[in-house]
């Protein structure tokens, strides 16, 4: 457990509030995908370089849409290997897309790359497939570091929802023979993770319907029944498989979750109760409470910035103090 605040004097937080008041939080971002990105960040603005798109590359080899990703690289040349954010979108796993990663692009203003993959949804495959499709993927970009010059050792998954799940997943199973699947031509890489970004994800499909949701989470019809492939209670080893909270151990990555109070579909305890568990393996984990916040609503500037020094910490080795905090609704 480690901070979101880092020590300012009150005199330069005040300046920088100023600056914050003026330029409000833009993000611009043009219809080919040929991104300028203002970042506000700790009330600072910082202009990302224009990000050059690789489309619909295929990281299994398999022709399945469902299993390609967009790579967002910088322009702009670095001695260095960039660092890496590969999103996972959300939407049940039974929808989504690669294509519209906005939070992710967001963070550009770091120099990092991007990658957005599909994943294939329940529609055509069941549990596990998910996984073993996210698994697939970051082994292609760690195939594929040298050829984009990344920074395979430096790779960040984010995800929302659905997403947040299965990045979660993919923290808390690094390297798993059981749970890595076969997929893809790299499986002599590794699946291991600088870090995880979990935004709202379900963590433990087994208590769900006891923490308070508007929906029945135990029915087939459902999308964590239509995950398993049946009533989640009449699936409970799967169930339990499939949960990030009963594969945490020490070794796992540290992971931020962003969760909000009143989150009408994956409930708050689900974040709350992933951080306690990581807190007392000592793994590095960080809670940051979105109070009356929803599902990714109400999540304000705050979010953004606590995400940005999330970044820079596990990224850049900024040593910034990390730890819980709340802020308030569009803070």
């Amino acid at each position: 457990m480690r901070g979101l605040i880092s020590g300012f004097g009150s005199s330069f937080l005040s300046t920088l509030s100023s600056i914050a008041t003026a330029l409000e939080y833009l993000t611009f971002i043009d219809m080919k995908y040929r991104l300028v990105i203002l970042i506000l960040t700790f009330g600072v603005a910082f202009a990302a370089p224009k990000l050059r798109r690789v489309n619909d590359v295929d990281y299994v080899g398999d022709a399945n849409p469902r299993q390609t990703l967009d790579l967002y690289i910088p322009e702009t040349k670095t001695e260095s290997p960039r660092p890496v954010i590969l999103w996972i979108h959300g939407g049940a796993w039974r929808q989504g897309s690669k294509d519209r990663p906005r939070r992710a692009l967001k963070a550009a203003g770091l120099n990092c790359a991007i990658v957005s993959i599909n994943y294939r949804l329940t529609s055509e495959k069941s549990w596990p497939a998910q996984i073993h499709d996210c698994k697939a993927a970051l082994r292609w970009v760690k195939a594929h570091a040298k050829k984009y010059h990344l920074d395979a050792d430096r790779i960040v998954v984010w995800g929302a929802s659905a997403g947040g799940h299965l990045v979660t997943f993919m923290g808390t199973t690094q390297n798993h023979p059981n749970l890595d699947g076969k997929l893809g031509s790299h499986t002599d890489q590794s699946t291991s993770v600088k870090a995880v970004i979990n935004f709202f994800g379900p963590t433990d499909f087994l208590v769900m319907n006891h923490q308070g949701s508007s929906m029945d989470h135990n029915a087939a019809s459902s999308p964590e029944g239509q995950l398993l492939g049946g009533e989640v209670s009449a699936l409970k080893a799967r169930a339990k498989l499939a949960s990030p909270f009963h594969q945490v151990s020490k070794d796992d990555a540290p992971i931020l979750t962003v969760h909000g109070t009143r989150d009408p579909l994956v409930p708050y305890l689900q974040g709350k109760a992933l951080d306690e568990k990581l807190d007392d393996l000592k793994v590095s984990s960080v809670l940051l409470t979105v109070s009356d916040g929803g599902h990714g609503r109400g999540f304000g500037p705050s979010v953004d910035e606590a995400v940005i020094k999330f970044l820079k910490h596990h990224f850049f080795d900024e040593q910034l103090r990390l730890e819980d905090s709340s802020v308030k609704e569009n803070q």
